[in-house]
């Protein structure tokens, strides 16, 4: 059960509720709701993404196949690149 009282989403609190609400948590509280947080939207968008192949394989047969090959090569790419760059250094940081 969500820390917040219902887990129905379609009722959103007012400003003064979520104050409320908030200033009685405390820190590990907030890193779990962050967790499970985090959690929800990645596995969402990992549905719908399953389900968008899916539905294609239907439409076009080896649809799905063909989409796992080019995440696979992507991924390689991607990692190449993040591997040519050279590493930020601290005192490389826009922050600083």
């Amino acid at each position: 059960m969500s820390p917040f009282g219902s887990d129905d989403q379609s009722i959103p609190f007012t400003e003064e509720e979520l104050k409320e609400l908030l200033s009685d948590m405390d820190i590990d509280q907030w890193l779990e709701t962050l967790r499970h947080s985090d959690r929800s939207i990645y596995n969402l968008m990992a549905l719908e993404v399953w389900s968008i192949a899916k539905t294609m394989d239907g439409i076009l047969p080896g649809f799905w196949n063909r989409f796992m090959a080019n995440r696979h090569l992507s991924l390689q790419q991607f990692i190449q690149q993040r591997q040519q760059q050279p590493s930020q250094t601290p005192t490389d940081s826009p922050l600083t």
